[in-house]
């Protein structure tokens, strides 16, 4: 399976180093370096078991109760075809970059991006969950002191590809919204960066329950015209994939070994039900 490998001494623009892995044991070895900011294992060539403590179980609410239905799965990607539809005329002709953050946002740009013409866009995944946390031995902190998180990771990976945005004219930041906490973070660590001083920026995102409980939408709003190019959201009913590992089809082996995500793959070395119902049987 194909590694992705970054680190703060940026070669490309989504991988420094790439490596065909063929067992979890070489994986280990690999991504175990201080010197790596996070790593993709993504979801093709020849498949090996993976498994963790913190990998195939069914620990959130989400994963213990769901339940697939057509008329939910519709109601969010209606919504994202809403938010590809508003996007259409903002991006055409335009180079952009997207930058959407592995693993909420995986889904939400995969289904936008399937009603645009993308021959101009380019994606890029950051690693950025915040309960994983890069080992303690390794001694790499947050801005208080503390053992980072993949909170930091942010800083890191918007830090790493700031010498590749004079390439582009856009940069497209999508991201899941509950109360819009995490959007708000992310954002303002852009700002703090000057992000939006290179590039113009578009904030995408798309909210669980309609947005009912999207608290922070005035202080994003607010930023539109003066720090940001310009906001797009829709809601849904229910943000299914939030949490939701096995139809997200990512996680981690083990939240102590940081910000090194992988396929979620069931012991037949596939995607798990949901996904395929979720996806349609697409990789």
């Amino acid at each position: 399976m194909k590694l992705w490998i970054r680190k703060q001494n940026v070669v490309n623009l989504h991988y420094d180093v790439s490596y065909e892995v063929n067992s979890l044991d070489e994986w280990r070895k690999i991504i175990y370096d201080p010197e790596i900011i996070s790593s993709i294992l993504w979801f093709d060539g020849k498949k090996f078991p993976i498994s963790g403590v913190n990998y195939n179980y069914r620990t959130s609410q989400h994963e213990t109760n769901y339940q697939n239905s057509e008329v939910i799965n519709s109601d969010y990607k209606n919504a994202c075809q809403r938010i590809a539809e508003r996007l259409k005329s903002k991006v055409e002709g335009r180079r952009c970059l997207v930058y959407a953050p592995m693993r909420g946002a995986y889904p939400i740009w995969r289904i936008i991006s399937g009603y645009l013409d993308c021959k101009n866009i380019e994606v890029y995944y950051p690693v950025t969950s915040s309960f994983v946390f890069y080992p303690r031995l390794f001694k790499i902190k947050n801005k208080k002191g503390k053992p980072a998180s993949g909170r930091t990771t942010n800083i890191f990976e918007l830090t790493r590809i700031r010498s590749f945005l004079k390439q582009y004219d856009l940069f497209l930041y999508v991201d899941e919204i509950v109360s819009g906490g995490m959007m708000r973070g992310h954002l303002n660590e852009m700002l703090a960066l000057k992000i939006h001083e290179e590039i113009s920026i578009i904030v995408i995102g798309l909210a669980d329950d309609y947005g009912k409980r999207f608290n922070l939408k005035t202080n994003i709003e607010t930023k539109v015209g003066k720090e940001i190019k310009d906001f797009i959201w829709e809601g849904c009913e229910s943000l299914i994939t939030e949490d939701q590992r096995f139809l997200l089809g990512w996680h981690y082996v083990d939240y102590q070994l940081g910000p090194h995500v992988l396929p979620m793959m069931n012991s037949k070395l596939s995607h798990f039900e949901e996904y395929n119902q979720f996806y349609g049987n697409k990789k």
